[in-house]
């Protein structure tokens, strides 16, 4: 009953949503422009994991997203995707819905946004939609990264360098199953730079495990871009106190190279280590990006093809990568050594593309 209600709530939401879109647009824009983006998109995949145990494999749907957004006119737009298939949220009603902002850009130099947002953090492999990201890193995993809150950005005449000053919820919220309205916050500083092949996203974060205790979390993240090739390299860095900076870190970097418009080869290696000597003892003290005591370590390499005819609303893409994990455990050290091979595809039905053609 309470899943049935749910469903009819988001159906009635995203209507509200749409028509409130188009009234609002009325007179200031055009449909097309109210509704420039309005897609569904989605990935199934195929896995097969080995360990030291039964091997584990099967197919499953990954992602199954709703993406609505446009512009309002008067320097107003908005954007609103939500996962079709998720858990249901123990935090609150849109712990499923990954954006539901409105922005507003009174100049060409300022943006303002209020909503649900991805937290402003550096790494090209965080910066991703979720929907293109193999084998992700740990903290990848862990985080919650799409949070309420408010930002204001500058963006640099010639729109190559971006400054974003953000506060949101904090993500401890929701690993430890608090309120909402719990009162922990994050404060995150962004720079999204692009000079020459050069990208760059670097970040810093204080994110508030409880009152007036704060995770350090940096980003720094750096990408060359050039016609046949890409790379990026991301180092991160959190910290619950001072002597543990130098302890928490990671890296992650990817590699392209694109033998056609149709075919890309990757390769994607990672280590990240949490050196701290034990877990804090409550649980909104505890690191939840990695365990104490545990390092984790992941490379592989995939290729994506994407079929011409199709205008890449179409992806295969197939991959293999070794995953080990290393702790002490009653005075042993211990290795936990898997391999994943996994096939899928994914498919994008872009409806405003479809309406204008």
């Amino acid at each position: 009953m309470l899943k049935q209600l749910k469903t009819r709530i988001i159906k009635a939401f995203t209507l509200a949503v749409v028509l409130s879109a188009a009234a609002a647009a009325g007179a200031q824009t055009t449909w097309a422009d109210a509704f420039s983006k309005f897609k569904l998109e989605a990935r199934a995949d195929g896995e097969l994991f080995t360990t030291d145990s039964t091997p584990q494999f099967g197919f499953h749907g990954k992602y199954f997203n709703f993406m609505l957004g446009g512009n309002l006119g008067h320097g107003f737009s908005y954007y609103f995707r939500q996962r079709l298939i998720a858990n249901p949220g123990s935090v609150m009603f849109f712990d499923n819905t990954d954006f539901l902002y409105l922005d507003y850009k009174p100049t060409q130099n300022w943006r303002l946004r209020f909503g649900k947002d991805a937290m402003a953090m550096g790494g090209f492999e965080y910066d991703a939609p979720p929907i293109d990201v193999y084998f992700p890193t740990t903290l990848w995993n862990n985080i919650y990264c799409f949070q309420l809150g408010l930002s204001a950005a500058y963006i640099s005449d010639d729109g190559n360098h971006t400054l974003v000053a953000q506060v949101t919820n904090s993500p401890y919220i929701n690993s430890t199953g608090l309120s909402y309205d719990a009162g922990l916050v994050s404060y995150n500083l962004c720079w999204y730079g692009n000079v020459d092949h050069w990208q760059t996203i670097w970040s810093t974060s204080m994110i508030e495990r409880e009152w007036g205790k704060f995770m350090n979390l940096t980003m720094i993240g750096n990408k060359l871009v050039f016609d046949k090739w890409d790379i990026y390299v991301d180092l991160m860095h959190h910290a619950l106190a001072w002597d543990d900076w130098g302890k928490n870190f990671g890296v992650v970097s990817c590699a392209n190279y694109y033998f056609t418009p149709e075919f890309n080869i990757f390769v994607k290696g990672m280590f990240e280590q949490n050196k701290s000597e034990t877990d804090l003892n409550s649980a909104v003290a505890l690191d939840h990006l990695l365990r104490a005591g545990h390092t984790y370590a992941r490379y592989g390499l995939g290729f994506e093809f994407f079929p011409k005819s199709l205008d890449k609303s179409v992806r295969f893409h197939t991959y293999v990568c070794r995953m080990t994990e290393t702790y002490t455990a009653a005075g042993q050290n211990v290795v936990d050594d898997s391999w994943n091979f996994n096939i899928g595809a994914t498919w994008t039905m872009d409806f405003h593309k479809m309406f204008r053609k």
